[in-house]
This record gives structure tokens, C-alpha cells and sequence, in this order.
């Protein structure tokens, strides 16, 4: 059966399509350093209550997690609202067929949350219980990482759709996509990394030097570690892709590079215990896999579809009208971040 014909119409959009995937990339890469920031301050809180290194530093990661792990959700909202509107023909598809399991993601985040808070909340009262609960918050939230893995993955294959009349149920999952492995566990490691450097400039603020180096080292060496999986993201990709970045595509080919370049400056600066200087670098490297990442899944989707074929009824005012609340809704949540960042004494001298 010939996939294309699995593939629903597409919807007309209100203003080109640049404008929503330029927007996409911007908010998918603030969504995805709060995803890293929540999954890697629990998971270095669980890591670090294991071994009982750095006890207070696990207990201010911990009690920062479920703020992060909210900023996380509702900037998540955008960017999927986002890839709806430019890719929906895909998207909905991918998400009926995987529907079972799909809606279960909503569950998980929810007790993820909550299991986040009792964490924090029973930390010295019950420190059984509140080891349990952040433990079982990791599972819910790489649970949910896992799905979104699968149904990003899956709306990219049309080939792999066919299964549905084999299994109508909506449980299917795109385990057979070697792309679906890799990029789940290149995405999930970077937590931990991102965790560390906000450990190490939060260390930094606090005059813990005990802190940056034990933030430092969980970037620099996970970061190391992300240099392979890197190469196994690479390598899992359809030859086409690889070839277009490989030269075949210019902006694809100059993104990839900056990359790694940024990656590997990050990792130099980090162990040269310079914090504040790879964070911008880290930043700008996860800006520019952001874009990446965007040029995949358009080279990809060519053999189907190309956003620029979508049909366009203007409607100009409703994108000014989001513009401007778009950047007023950014400086509200950079304000509120900093009354964040000065005002959390919270308890045992948390800051």
C-alpha cells in the first residue's frame, strides 16, 4: 500500500508557514531546557540522596524541580500547538494510532508532578517515603518522555501507518525506529548535564565551590557521554537525512556543525571551571540543535510534504495580536524568574 494515501489533507493555515515554524523552534528549545531542568535537578536529588553526597544541594534541587517541572508543561503547550498547526496531518495521525497509550501521558505527567511535591514535602519528615516519591517521579516522567519520543518519531514514518490494520486499538508504539531509541536517550541525558550547570551557577550565586565542581563534573562527563550517543543519533537517521547533513543541505549541514562546535566549547569551558560562560555556550548549542532538529524532520517529511505547499487564508491580526502577547508572555515569565530566583529562603536555609 502506497503510505501517501494513509496521509489526511492538510489545512489551510493563516499566515506562512515560516512564521509557525520559526516560532516552534523558539518555544521547543525554552520547553526543552525545562524539561532538562526538572528531569536532571530529580535525578540528581535521587542520585545524590543515594550515595548522601552533597545532601543540601539534593534538597535544593529537589524543592526547585516541581517549578521547573511547570514552567516544562506550559511551555510545552506552544510548541505542540505549533507542530499541530504546520504538521497536524501528521501529528494527529501518529497520535490516534499510539491513542492508548498517548492519552496515558496526561496521567503520568499529573502523578509525576504531584509525586514531586510529596518529595519535597516529606523530605525530613519521612525521608523513606520522600526518597520513594522522587524515585517514582523519574519513572513517570521518562515514561512520558518515551511516548512523546514515540509519537515525534512516528508521525515522521507514513510507511510504518500500515500497521494500524494490524492493530486498529490504538496501541500502537514505533519501536521498530531505530531513531525513536536514540533520540529518546539523547534527549533524557541531557537532563542530568543541564541539571549539573545550573547546579554548578547555583553553587556559584551561593559561594559553593563544592557545589560548581560537583556540577561541572555532571555536565562535563555527560557531555562526554553525549558525544557517542550523539554519533548513534547520527548514524539511526535514513541515509538520505545524513547525507543532507552532510552537505546536501546547507542550513541543516551549518547547524549540525555549530552543534557540536558549541558543544565541544561548552564541554571546554566546563572543565576549565568556568560556569556562567558554559552555560551561554550550552545554550546556544541547544538553540542551534533546536534547529537541527527542525531541519530533520522537514528533509525527512520531503518525499510527502513540505510546509511551503500548505495553503495560506491571511489572517494578519490574530498573528499580531499573538506576537505581542507572545513577548509580553516571555518578559512576564522572565520576571517571574527572577522574583523566583531572589525570594526562596524556603526552609534549612534554601535559596
Amino acid at each position: 500500500m502506497d503510505p501517501a494515501k494513509l496521509i489526511p489533507a492538510a489545512e489551510a493555515i493563516p499566515s506562512p508557514w515560516g512564521w509557525f515554524e520559526a516560532l516552534l523552534l523558539v518555544t521547543f528549545v525554552l520547553h526543552i531546557i525545562f524539561m532538562n531542568l526538572a528531569v536532571g535537578s530529580a535525578a540528581l536529588a535521587f542520585f545524590g540522596r543515594l550515595t548522601g553526597r552533597h545532601k543540601e544541594l539534593a534538597r535544593e534541587l529537589g524543592h526547585r524541580a516541581p517549578t521547573f517541572l511547570a514552567f516544562t508543561v506550559n511551555l510545552g503547550v506552544a510548541p505542540l500547538l505549533f507542530v499541530q498547526v504546520v504538521y497536524g496531518q501528521f501529528l494527529y495521525t501518529s497520535s490516534v494510532l499510539m491513542a492508548g497509550w498517548w492519552l496515558s501521558a496526561i496521567l503520568a505527567v499529573i502523578l509525576g508532578y504531584y509525586a514531586l511535591y510529596a518529595h519535597d514535602g516529606k523530605f525530613e519528615t519521612a525521608p523513606g517515603l520522600s526518597l520513594g516519591a522522587l524515585g517514582l517521579s523519574l519513572v513517570f516522567l521518562a515514561y512520558t518522555g518515551f511516548l512523546l519520543s514515540n509519537n515525534m518519531t512516528l508521525m515522521l514514518r507514513p510507511e510504518a501507518w500500515t500497521a494500524y490494520f494490524a492493530r486498529p486499538d490504538g496501541s500502537l508504539l514505533n519501536l521498530a525506529d531505530p531513531t525513536m531509541w536514540s533520540r529518546f536517550v539523547h534527549i533524557m541525558l541531557a537532563a542530568p548535564a543541564v541539571a549539573g550547570l545550573y547546579a554548578a551557577l547555583l553553587g556559584q550565586k551561593k559561594q559553593r565551590p563544592d557545589w560548581v565542581a560537583y556540577g561541572l563534573a555532571w555536565f562535563s562527563r555527560v557531555t562526554m557521554l553525549q558525544i557517542l550517543i550523539g554519533g548513534w543519533v547520527f548514524v539511526s537517521l535514513p541515509s538520505r537525512v545524513r547525507l543532507a547533513l552532510m552537505g546536501g543541505d546547507v542550513l541543516a549541514t551549518a547547524m549540525l556543525a555549530a552543534s557540536i562546535l558549541l558543544g565541544l566549547a561548552a564541554l571546554y569551558a566546563a572543565l576549565q571551571k568556568k560556569p556562567v560562560p558554559t552555560a551561554a555556550l550550552a545554550l546556544a548549542a541547544i538553540a542551534c540543535m533546536g534547529v537541527t532538529r527542525g531541519q530533520v524532520r522537514l528533509i525527512t517529511l520531503a518525499p510527502y510534504f513540505h510546509p511551503s505547499s500548505l495553503p495560506v487564508a491571511p489572517q494578519i491580526s490574530p498573528l499580531v495580536m499573538f506576537l505581542a502577547v507572545f513577548v509580553l508572555g516571555l518578559w512576564g515569565i522572565g520576571h517571574m524568574l527572577r522574583l523566583y530566583a531572589k525570594s526562596a529562603p524556603g526552609r534549612a536555609g534554601r535559596g
